[in-house]
């Protein structure tokens, strides 16, 4: 089976690229802490080569972030340049500085959508976004899409505040025209490290997941619901969570440095954008040729080169973590302390196991 799951070779096939750190908010979940500018980001010209480099070497989806992505002004030059291939581009946005322009240049340039983010109703949204107004300007940024015909996808990290908001978000969400909405929970990195209050309980998963894949079945042909990589594993909702249209319908494990790229805006390489730590990076495209960065051998060694041996706790015991490798990389690892080690206490199968067993702890 894992033959099977590693037959395609390393490719960097879908990414997310941070154009600039910059950002307009200062939101309380910011796994990047985002808000200056690295100081040392790449040129227009740097990322139109790397843009190059990207596609030779088989991209085929590209997502757009930040910070906010629309605080580099240049964005849709790189987006041209990386369809050159054939490939799609879109861009995840916090929705404050989208205008009618900035519409156009979406439309323009050729993305297939542009994703926003949604933390709750008008209350909770503001209060995590930490602006009264966040939240009518993202209704602002809808409407436009909807009358420009460009689709509107939605990411919503799921925290304490808006655990219970499911439906709430959901109707907004149809109202509004948008078609896809991916769930997603936060990480105990960035700010959220200062907001642990906002951490659910692992054990809050066992309506979540069930209530996520119920909601997938009830709002087909209104609204694409989708898990993200850190919601799962192996429950009995797994092949509902993973319609990703691969023969393989359950989770294979984290594809970051194997199907998956992450680029920081100074020109860093890592397997997933979502690991903030130094040790992720694996070389800078200012010294080296994302070709040579890409296929050196011991880079991403986390995935590639994965062994169970690797795991901790419930994870390195669990009969699924030849194929799991314990869920998300980024996850597992922030969980599993810096000991190169780790356990991923977010994996229903885990908690589900341990309630059973009676050993399943309780949130501090």
């Amino acid at each position: 089976m894992r033959s099977l799951v590693g037959e395609e070779g390393y490719k960097p096939r879908t990414g997310v690229w941070e154009l600039t750190l910059r950002c307009n908010l200062n939101c309380m979940h910011c796994g990047s802490s985002a808000g200056e500018s690295r100081g040392d980001e790449m040129s227009l010209d740097e990322m139109l080569r790397l843009a190059d480099d990207l596609v030779e070497l088989g991209n085929r989806h590209m997502t757009l972030s930040g910070g906010e992505p629309l605080l580099f002004a240049d964005w849709p030059a790189v987006a041209k340049r990386l369809r050159t291939g054939g490939g799609t581009v879109n861009m995840i946005s916090n929705g404050y500085a989208v205008s009618e322009r900035s519409i156009d240049q979406a439309l323009d340039a050729g993305l297939s959508n542009i994703g926003f983010s949604l933390d709750g109703d008008e209350a909770v949204h503001n209060k995590i976004r930490g602006r009264e107004d966040c939240f009518s300007r993202l209704m602002h940024a809808f409407e436009l899409c909807a009358e420009k015909d460009l689709p509107s996808a939605v990411v919503t990290h799921l925290n304490t505040l808006n655990l219970h908001m499911l439906d709430v978000m959901a109707q907004i969400l149809v109202d509004q025209g948008v078609k896809t909405w991916q769930i997603q929970l936060g990480f105990d990195a960035g700010n959220l490290s200062s907001h642990r209050e906002l951490l659910i309980d692992p054990a809050e998963l066992k309506w979540v997941i069930p209530k996520i894949a119920r909601m997938k079945e009830q709002l087909e042909g209104k609204l694409k619901v989708s898990a993200a990589d850190d919601i799962g594993y192996y429950s009995e909702d797994e092949r509902s969570l993973r319609s990703t249209g691969h023969p393989i319908d359950f989770w294979v494990g984290c594809q970051a440095g194997m199907q998956v790229i992450g680029i920081e805006a100074n020109g860093n390489i890592k397997g997933c954008l979502s690991m903030q730590t130094p040790e992720f990076v694996e070389g800078n495209v200012r010294e080296e040729s994302l070709k040579t960065i890409w296929t050196k051998e011991g880079n991403f060694a986390y995935t590639r080169n994965f062994t169970p041996e690797q795991l901790s706790g419930y994870c390195h015991e669990c009969r699924y973590n030849e194929f799991c490798r314990g869920g998300c990389s980024w996850r597992g690892y922030i969980h599993g302390g810096r000991t190169g080690k780790y356990d991923n206490k977010y994996c229903v199968y885990q908690v589900c196991q341990l309630e059973e067993a009676g050993q399943l702890p309780v949130k501090s």
